[in-house]
């Protein structure tokens, strides 16, 4: 049987950050890169709106593979549609592989699956949202973090950076961030993530007859988690956007990026509203 041992120790957050590929200029420690002196900067720009971007495509693939959402009226949820082919597919490749497997085993099994999906196709639609060519820049990643994500100890809610080679062992946040680059605001997003999930974690453990984890139970829970991304990536891109109000070089772009500020403040409204 494979051991999926270390699997099963953590809860996967800050999914993006598995695809980053550090270029550029490093900026020496994530360093708050929206400041009273911060003026219009092109680069800037584009890493909020490609970190906008992304976080809702994670949102929106979230909330469209989850039963919750299948259970909605007209099958649909906070504007998403329900579309479970990844859940379906995690689900089967899970117990083809481990036929024996129950509970909340079968349900890391599966999730683990279910985020290499996620991640692929994030890949695979990257061109959609990476773009910046009207402000004539290309996405510098570097900005957006050169650490590689954050993960939740399902044995005592503790908050790690990712462990070296699957293991079960992660660095301590603090080592993370001394060796780290980026804007501290997105770093602070992914923190920030990662809080749902330590939440969600110390729920469990101080209910000790709490029926057995399902897909759907991670599945919902990091919908939360990528709502908070969605909102703090909103909350830079809007503060970079009033930054370049008056450059005219970034009018066109600053149009694109207004629909993505549309569509984060709609699922902020449809959150309240449930």
């Amino acid at each position: 049987m494979k051991n999926t041992k270390s699997k099963r120790l953590y809860l996967l957050a800050g999914l993006s950050a598995l695809l980053l590929a550090p270029v550029g200029a490093a900026l020496g420690k994530p360093a708050q890169c929206i400041t009273d002196d911060t003026k219009c900067d092109h680069d800037l720009l584009c890493a909020f709106k490609v970190e906008l971007a992304e976080k809702i495509l994670l949102f929106e693939t979230f909330v469209a593979n989850s039963p919750t959402t299948q259970a909605a009226r007209k099958g649909t949820l906070q504007g998403v549609k329900y579309n479970g082919k990844l859940y379906q597919a995690a689900l089967a490749e899970a117990r083809a592989a481990e036929p024996g497997a129950t509970g909340d085993d079968l349900a890391a099994l599966a999730y683990s699956r279910f985020t290499k999906k996620v991640r692929e196709k994030l890949r695979t639609e990257s061109s959609k949202y990476k773009e910046c060519k009207s402000l004539g820049v290309t996405p510098n990643e570097t900005l957006r973090g050169t650490w590689t994500g954050m993960r939740t100890s399902k044995k005592d809610c503790t908050v790690y950076g990712d462990p070296p080679n699957d293991s079960e062992v992660g660095i301590s946040l603090d080592d993370l961030k001394k060796k780290s680059d980026g804007c501290l605001e997105i770093w602070e997003s992914d923190r920030g993530h990662e809080a749902v999930h330590e939440d969600a974690c110390r729920r469990r453990l101080a209910n000790r007859e709490r029926p057995p984890l399902t897909l759907q139970n991670y599945i919902d829970e990091d919908t939360e988690a990528y709502r908070y991304n969605v909102q703090h990536a909103a909350n830079d891109l809007s503060k970079m956007q009033l930054l370049c109000t008056a450059d005219p070089k970034t009018d066109d772009f600053r149009k694109r990026a207004d629909d993505l500020l549309k569509k984060a403040a709609q699922y902020r409204a449809n959150q309240a509203g449930k």
